[in-house]
């Protein structure tokens, strides 16, 4: 059956089902799409047709979503939302916007006169030394069992010292970790851009590596998930992963998600002078911009030394 031409919910569909299918986008990518298209429809309630997206339709979206007011935590009312949040959804949005204009559904995009405002970031995210020490100092004072011990030492080693993304930690398998070459690889299938990258094993990460594989084989498990369950022979899953945050930020006292370790690993890169394009490529980044959001966290007090080096 065709797909009416100006049905915009049939239309957001089709192209959610290029992007999983055809594309081959990853799972969490299409999932962030469905979201902000699921968003823009309970928004925008009255905008039923493709012929409907103009600018002054967009306008009215951002005008609503910036003014929303909602229920947050323990009844805190809060009004909006943040900058960088309104940028992901333009970003979202824009894609199927293009996608529409390529399939001559629209004839202009209604977001190429519209400037949204860049998003000004204020926290820093990446973690500092003493808060990975702390996290560090938990796992080794709550492991229950000897293999989790190794196994939650390794994973912290793994987060700091390599920088991966949520998906590309929680799918190493085994044979991603090349001991003797002391290489770690990301398989395309897991990584963002749909490239293999490979980064250099550190000695610290290489030693907590070897003692957790070591234990794992004592303990018998089979599966080729690097990451093992602490209840079967199978990798640690999603929820597993969530559960350990959740766990230890309590136990260790500092709040965070497993992305500041990625920042952290860009930081402690660009602050032992390693160049934008060494780090673009440890971190996957097809554009040396989106490196740099990553290094918001390095102070002034950082570049002091760099200052005191010159000379005249």
């Amino acid at each position: 059956m065709s797909i009416p031409k100006n049905n915009l919910q049939q239309l957001f569909e089709e192209y959610i089902n290029e992007c999983r299918y055809s594309r081959g986008l990853r799972t969490q990518t299409v999932v962030g799409y469905k979201a902000v298209f699921s968003h823009f429809s309970a928004m925008m309630p009255e905008v039923t047709e493709v012929r409907s997206l103009t600018v002054e339709m967009l306008n009215e979206f951002f005008k609503r979503i910036k003014t929303r007011e909602r229920i947050v935590g323990k009844n805190t009312l809060k009004v909006g939302l943040e900058d960088s949040t309104v940028k992901t959804y333009g970003n979202k949005l824009n894609a199927f916007f293009v996608w529409s204009i390529r399939r001559k559904l629209i004839t202009e995009n209604p977001l190429s006169h519209i400037k949204l405002r860049h998003p000004e970031y204020k926290d820093k995210r990446a973690l500092e030394t003493g808060e990975v020490h702390k996290i560090f100092t938990a796992v080794t004072l709550h492991s229950k069992t000897p293999l989790i011990l190794r196994r939650d030492t390794a994973m912290v080693a793994l987060l700091f010292f390599c920088g991966l993304r949520l998906g590309e930690f929680i799918s190493l398998q085994v044979i991603d970790i090349d001991m003797e070459k002391q290489i770690l690889s990301v398989r395309a299938e897991t990584s963002k851009s749909k490239k293999t990258r490979y980064v250099p094993i550190h000695p610290t990460a290489l030693l907590h590596l070897r003692e957790y594989i070591k234990e794992r084989n004592k303990s018998g498990y089979k599966t080729e998930k690097l990451l093992v369950s602490s209840n079967s022979d199978k990798g640690l899953s999603r929820h597993g992963l969530k559960h350990w945050v959740k766990r230890h930020s309590k136990l260790s006292g500092v709040k965070f998600h497993l992305h500041r370790f990625r920042h952290a690993f860009a930081c402690n890169l660009a602050r032992n002078n390693a160049n934008i394009i060494k780090i673009q490529k440890l971190m996957g980044h097809a554009d040396p911009r989106m490196t740099s959001t990553y290094l918001r966290s390095i102070t002034v007090e950082d570049c002091r030394d760099d200052i005191n080096k010159l000379s005249i």
